[in-house]
């Protein structure tokens, strides 16, 4: 008989055709008519049936499949499967699946719903997913011959899940960054679910479904009746299934109300009858206040002010969408107003954001994202603050930027996406507390090291010292405390002022007084320095006695600790038709050109070999030069490297 007359052999399609005019004659099978008949029997029924079906026979696994099972195979792999060994088609898996068939070879059967099988088949290596079955053949007399292996391919469904649930995610995060509660109500039940912020915000428990009464029993007396209704009237079909309501909620657990927004769609079966009803939930406490407050000046305004915070509010954040795969980016005009850009047009990562970081931000920010894209490393999360240079304006901005990156199954980041929120003034307040506490440690530095040094000297003079000399050094410790206590007074008034400088107590005064109290002071705690003092006559000015001597302290305590032991320090007090001038010169290491024009600059210290064990913060100048700003003055320097310093200021005579 012709082999194409087998008529185990008929039909089956495009895989039938091809197997009939297969030259089995030269494949280890031998001629059709000499197969047994249980494989015959199995062919025949594997080229009718709509499943897709492999033969595997023998020890080397010759496979036989029909046109449903083509398709598995790919345009790589068929039509050079058919009469091959399933070892040779199958080599990037054999590892896998190798060890199975020999198992079905001894009588065991596998099944795998979703079983991934990393696929050569189409030019490319890709993830393909099967619900499969691997069962032994077995002959007349009990024998396995081979291996019947049948699947359903499951790969488009397994992505299009993977995909649904990276939406969701993407979901979620917008959820979680817009502060949105969510709400899913079961029609027939009556009960719904709810996240967590909405449980919070109604007082519920964590269950996974509550009933409806017990969040309506929440809302405010006045309102609940209207929202009740609103909620009736969306579940009928010809209204379309929409709901929007405003309305107060008042927590038991909480004082004060909380006004929220509600919107949802109610979803109906093919007989209009209501079959599920979700939405959302925002907190717009904050926003009606506002309103309320300005409706109660001028009602007219209520729209047009209601429009105009809500915008403000949503210009708050910007956002920004990385394709990693694409390699683009996308910024609304918030994220582009926050890098000084005003223009339309693309950009990109590297030319609009990277360069527009601060370069002391930008190594920082740029290795958190790097470790952003690791997702055993972050997870993909995303928050970090930084500073940004515009573009256009060149305006520096303080940035704190929240995101997330998304991975596909392999862990490789494909996107990245997140918010931007302006919080310059936040961190110019945290300058200005920090430039506050750096401006009081120094302001008290003075006095203090003053009580540590008098009570030092009391202690060792306490056993032969007359009481003359304890009452005296006793009155100057008092003195000293007198200052602080000043000086703590006005920084917590200083405290009070938004911009964080110096406020002076002004009065009449002698100014040559305070330089003669001084350089006594200063001759007790500095021995090793010799103070040159040339006083003058009375001077008398107007202006904040503590500040100023503070100031002078400071000129006279830099002198001493940038000269050396033993060498002189000078202190010259002049008067002029209608000025005073103090001045304070040393022999010490001198200033550069270089660090001059720095120096009155908050933390600025002059860094050489000659300052690297002399302690400080950079603060001192930078506060008496303020101070003397303040007195309509300033602090002017004549120095040369190696060979001293002289620091001077004039004041106005009080006339």
């Amino acid at each position: 008989m012709d082999k194409n007359q087998h008529h185990f052999l008929q039909g089956g399609g495009e895989m039938g055709a091809l197997i009939r005019s297969f030259n089995w004659d030269k494949n280890p099978l031998g001629n059709p008519e000499n197969w047994s008949s249980s494989l015959k029997t199995l062919v025949s029924m594997m080229l009718t049936t709509n499943f897709p079906v492999l033969i595997c026979w023998g020890k080397d696994f010759i496979q036989l499949y029909n046109d449903n099972f083509r398709p598995i195979n790919g345009i790589t792999k068929h039509p050079d499967a058919l009469g091959g060994t399933a070892k040779e088609t199958y080599a990037e898996i054999w590892d896998t699946i190798g060890p199975m068939f020999e198992s079905v070879m001894q009588g065991e059967t596998f099944g795998f719903p979703n079983f991934k099988v990393p696929l050569h088949r189409n030019g490319y290596l890709e993830d393909c997913y099967f619900d499969f079955s691997y069962s032994p053949i077995r002959n007349e007399n009990g024998e396995t011959d081979g291996v019947l292996v049948i699947c359903n391919e499951k790969t488009r469904q397994v992505n299009a899940f993977k995909e649904l649930k990276q939406a969701k995610q993407e979901l979620d995060f917008a959820i979680g960054a817009a502060e949105l509660g969510t709400w899913d109500l079961d029609p027939s039940t009556n009960k719904f679910i709810g996240n967590e912020r909405l449980k919070s915000w109604f007082g519920l428990s964590a269950d996974e479904e509550i009933d409806l009464n017990k969040a309506t029993d929440v809302i405010a007396e006045e309102d609940r009746s209207r929202v009740l209704a609103d909620i009736a009237q969306a579940q009928i079909y010809k209204t379309g299934g929409q709901y929007d309501t405003k309305y107060h909620i008042i927590n038991p657990e909480y004082s004060t109300p909380r006004r929220v927004w509600a919107k949802g769609k109610a979803l109906f079966n093919e007989n209009k009858e209501v079959i599920r009803f979700s939405g959302i939930l925002q907190d717009i406490t904050s926003e009606h206040n506002i309103l309320q407050e300005l409706r109660d000046s001028n009602r007219q305004l209520e729209l047009a002010l209601e429009q105009s915070s809500l915008s403000k509010i949503a210009a708050q954040l910007g956002t920004f969408d990385m394709d990693l795969e694409k390699n683009t980016m996308e910024w609304d005009d918030r994220c582009r107003f926050l890098f000084g850009i005003n223009h339309q047009n693309e950009v990109s990562y590297q030319h609009d954001f990277t360069n527009g970081l601060h370069p002391d931000d930008r190594e920082r920010v740029l290795d958190l994202i790097s470790d952003v894209y690791i997702k055993s490393k972050t997870n993909g999360d995303y928050d970090v603050e930084y500073r940004t240079v515009g573009a256009e304006d060149h305006k520096i901005r303080w940035i704190r930027a929240k995101g997330k990156a998304y991975f596909d199954a392999q862990d490789k980041p494909i996107r990245f996406i997140g918010s931007v929120l302006d919080i310059t003034e936040q961190k110019s307040d945290e300058l200005r507390k920090n430039d506050f506490i750096g401006m009081v440690s120094h302001e008290l530095k003075t006095p203090l090291t003053s009580l540590k040094a008098y009570i030092q000297i009391l202690k060792a003079k306490a056993n032969n010292s007359s009481a003359e000399f304890v009452a005296d050094l006793l009155q100057r410790s008092e003195a000293q405390v007198k200052k602080m206590t000043s000086l703590i007074n006005g920084f917590l008034n200083i405290s009070k002022l938004e911009s964080g400088k110096i406020s002076l107590e002004k009065e009449d005064f002698n100014l040559t007084e305070l330089v003669d109290e001084l350089i006594a002071e200063f001759r007790i705690l500095a021995s090793s320095h010799e103070l040159v003092y040339h006083s003058c006559p009375v001077i008398l000015i107007n202006g904040d006695r503590d500040k100023l001597g503070s100031v002078i302290s400071n000129l006279i305590s830099n002198a001493i600790k940038y000269s050396p032991i033993g060498s002189t320090v000078e202190i010259e007090c002049k008067k002029t038709i209608d000025k005073a001038m103090i001045s304070v010169s040393d022999q010490g290491i001198g200033i550069s050109e270089n660090d001059k024009d720095k120096l009155f600059e908050r933390y600025y210290r002059v860094e050489n070999k000659n300052t690297k064990t002399i302690s400080g913060f950079g603060i001192g100048l930078y506060v008496s030069a303020e101070i003397m700003h303040r007195h309509e003055s300033k602090i002017q320097l004549e120095s040369h490297p190696g060979k001293g310093s002289k620091f001077f200021f004039e004041l106005l005579l009080k006339l």
